[in-house]
């Protein structure tokens, strides 16, 4: 190797520095303590849904969407796959979580029939006394689909039936 190669050689290795690689080490961040600047007084993000503290504030809203077949029966497949383990197949009570947990009320009873549109949307979106939210993953079209089947549950049952 030539004397002018092994100098070119050197000057090259020795002008490569290694802190390209390290750039990920030393940007700045937050610490896992730390919490993000809180949003000015009066702020409201744009395009967020209204927000409800308890089943009471939901009593007056009324369905956006018709109650047509169509909702019904996608409350239904709702129904069945997040409400049915403990409301039961048929919205009447006795689901398999039931045996361990008290049991979800029938939804035909006169006490559910009684309550508003609302209020059945509010217990969806924040739970009860006993039930926990089932709200996430679902948007207000789901939900006012699934307060559509509760309603038709309560018709396909006789209103002095069940108590």
């Amino acid at each position: 190797m030539s004397p002018l190669r092994a100098a070119l050689l050197l000057v090259c290795l020795c002008a490569c520095a290694r802190d390209w690689r390290t750039d990920m080490w030393y940007q700045p961040a937050r610490a896992a303590r730390e919490r993000p600047l809180p949003e000015p007084p009066g702020a409201v993000p744009l395009g967020a849904p209204p927000h409800y503290d308890e089943r009471d504030d939901t009593q007056a809203l009324q369905s956006p969407f018709p109650p047509d077949a169509g909702s019904v029966a996608r409350g239904q497949s709702l129904f069945i796959e997040r409400c049915a383990s403990c409301h039961g197949p048929k919205g009447h009570g006795g689901g398999p979580v039931s045996r361990f947990f008290p049991p979800a009320p029938d939804l035909a009873y006169v006490a559910v029939r009684e309550r508003s549109d609302g209020y059945i949307y509010g217990t969806i979106l924040l739970g009860g006394r006993a039930m926990p939210r089932v709200s996430e993953g679902l948007d207000e079209r789901d939900r006012w689909d699934l307060v559509h089947y509760v309603r038709a549950v309560q018709g396909l049952t006789p209103q002095g039936a069940s108590r």
